[in-house]
Parts: C-alpha cells; sequence; structure tokens
C-alpha cells in the first residue's frame, strides 16, 4: 500500500498525543506506589480505587489511539483516493483558495 500525504504528520501527532498520556498515567502510578508505605485504611481504599481506575484509563488510551490512527489512516486514503480521481476539481478548489487568501491578505495589507 503506498504512503498517504500527511499520514506521517498524522502518525507523529497521535503518537505525541499519546505519549503525553502515558506520561500522565505513569506519574499517577508513580504517586500511587509513593503512597503504598502509607498504612491508613483511608488511603489504601484511595489507592486501590486510583488503580483501579488507572488500569481502565490505560485500556481506554491504547483503545483510543488505535481508532484515531485507524480513523486518519481512513481518511488520508478517502482524499488521496478524492483527489486522484478528481485532479481539475482539487485543483479549481485550490485555486478558489488561493484566489480567497490572496484578496484577504491583499485587503490587510492596504
Amino acid at each position: 500500500m503506498e504512503s498517504v500525504p500527511g499520514s506521517a504528520t498524522a502518525r507523529k501527532v497521535g503518537e505525541f498525543a499519546n505519549a503525553q498520556v502515558n506520561n500522565f498515567l505513569s506519574s499517577v502510578e508513580d504517586l500511587t506506589n509513593a503512597l503504598k508505605d502509607v498504612d491508613s485504611p483511608e488511603i489504601a481504599r484511595v489507592r486501590a480505587k486510583v488503580k483501579l481506575a488507572l488500569v481502565a484509563a490505560q485500556s481506554a488510551a491504547a483503545d483510543a489511539a488505535y481508532q484515531i490512527r485507524n480513523q486518519a489512516q481512513q481518511v488520508g486514503q478517502r482524499t488521496d483516493t478524492f483527489v486522484r480521481d478528481n485532479p481539475w476539481q482539487v485543483i479549481g478548489v485550490a485555486a478558489v483558495v488561493g484566489l480567497a487568501v490572496g484578496i484577504l491578505t491583499s485587503r490587510r495589507s492596504s
């Protein structure tokens, strides 16, 4: 399968977001481990709840990252197919957008 333009950027954004979520979850896990020596029953109960929530959040983050990556690839593939099937329409739309941006830019410069 060919590489879809823009898919590398989408992949990098997804990887960055996934890394940030994993970093946060790791920090929460470190915090719960730091509290493991506290013998308070209340702290033990809260720590158990946090560990359950942490496992659920890690699973949800992995699922969300997979779904986002999959959807981005599908959008990229559909866009690539549309551009290949309708090159003149795409050129026309790009020309109109370029003209509009040029007009707006020249008005602000004046």
